[in-house]
């Protein structure tokens, strides 16, 4: 994998390490949206379940933790009984039909050595240039969700935003693929010793690729000055948390900080909240999205 050292120094430049939405719904979220998944394992040669090579109960495991989360679901760590807390009604699914109308359980793994991957001196890739080197389906009908082994703790994962005409959506990278990459190490529950070890990072980057910012917006401020997430319910925070126990007030003065929200920095395991002002812009980007609507509607998977 020779360049993994690239990729990383450029994915540092986009990896977790954008006024009132506006956003009004077709209708209530009554109605639950599954979105097909696929999930590219790129590993270095190592036996299913050794190494980067992680088995597919992993896998597995990581989907039901994100639709916990997502579903905000009793008896799991995904649910909460804050007051702004709520069910997004959007849910998560293994793909069950390839590009090639074959059945697959959702899981394509790709040897790194298999893979040369292409590269411009003059020009840097981003990092949605390089992954869908080793991997891509198309997008209009699966998620795409690379697994690749980084340095742990330092890059956790990255998402490509989606376009969609409301605040914050309307200049997105222009790159060859879009998905979302995750460190191998912070995928799903794992035994490393760090505080993200719990699979809420797919969580946190699923809901950017789905049209959410950090709490704090596109830019950290200790003054507040730079805050703005484009969602109304989420108290006015300038910069990011990483502990649990933070009683800090928001900008306002008013309200503590959402510590336990899923698009802030906290640890694993106290976060388990979407509100419903986050939950309604993701919807509103499934329904009008140009580049994510179509997944509502794929046909790779079954729905019932």
């Amino acid at each position: 994998m020779k360049e993994t050292v690239s990729f990383f120094i450029f994915l540092f430049f986009l990896s977790c390490s954008s006024e009132d939405t506006g956003v009004k719904l077709n209708n209530e979220p009554n109605d639950t949206i599954i979105l097909p998944i696929v999930v590219h394992i790129i590993h270095s040669g190592e036996e299913v379940g050794d190494g980067s090579n992680i088995s597919e109960y992993r896998v597995f495991e990581q989907i039901e933790s994100l639709n916990n989360d997502f579903r905000k679901r009793k008896g799991t760590l995904g649910y909460n009984t804050h007051v702004l807390g709520v069910d997004t009604k959007i849910e998560f699914k293994l793909a069950e039909i390839d590009p090639q109308r074959q059945k697959t359980k959702g899981i394509n793994r790709i040897n790194s050595y298999d893979v040369t991957i292409k590269t411009d001196p003059d020009n840097p890739p981003l990092p949605f240039d390089l992954l869908p080197q080793y991997a891509y389906w198309n997008p209009e009908k699966y998620i795409n969700i690379w697994v690749l082994k980084g340095p742990k703790d330092l890059f956790l994962g990255s998402s490509q935003f989606p376009y969609a005409k409301i605040p914050g959506l309307q200049n997105p990278l222009n790159t060859i693929g879009t998905g979302i990459f995750i460190n191998t190490l912070h995928f799903g529950k794992s035994d490393i010793d760090s505080k993200i070890n719990l699979g809420r990072t797919l969580t946190h980057e699923m809901g950017h690729f789905l049209g959410l910012e950090h709490l704090w917006g596109k830019k950290e401020s200790s003054d507040c000055l730079e805050y703005d997430d484009y969602v109304k319910d989420t108290p006015p925070v300038g910069h990011s948390n990483t502990d649990c126990d933070n009683t800090e007030l928001s900008c306002n003065g008013e309200s503590s900080i959402l510590i336990h929200n899923y698009m802030d920095y906290s640890p694993d395991a106290c976060m388990n909240m979407f509100t419903k002002g986050q939950a309604e812009r993701m919807r509103y980007v499934l329904e009008n999205s140009t580049d994510r609507k179509s997944l509502a509607t794929s046909n790779v998977i079954n729905r019932y």
